[in-house]
């Protein structure tokens, strides 16, 4: 999946009420803005919006080289989680450039 990363970020800690640990890791693209328009909602606008997608936290380290924003191709896999398959990023790769046509 090619996309444009804005960043990376890991959030480690425990819950406040619970006490639970967490660690949260994802992956920040940007994605185009959606027109939608339907009976209940209404969305209009142009350009990019900031996705998010789950990220592996041992593929963390694989962002460290790049300069954001970066072009790269994501290769992401299909996990089980609380009883549904979530896409998740395992990893980058740079994409390649666009070669400019001669003239």
């Amino acid at each position: 999946m090619r996309v444009r990363v804005c960043g990376v970020k890991r959030v480690e800690g425990k819950a406040k009420e619970s006490g639970n640990p967490f660690d949260m890791c994802r992956v920040l693209v940007l994605v185009p803005v959606e027109t939608v328009s339907s009976d209940k909602v209404r969305i209009t606008g142009y350009g990019y919006e900031l996705g998010e997608m789950e990220l592996a936290p041992e593929a963390l380290a694989e962002f460290s080289g790049l300069t954001f924003p970066a072009d790269v191709e994501l290769r992401t896999e299909q996990k089980f989680f609380r009883g549904e398959f979530k896409t998740v990023c395992a990893g980058v790769s740079v994409a390649p450039a666009k070669s400019a046509k001669a003239a």
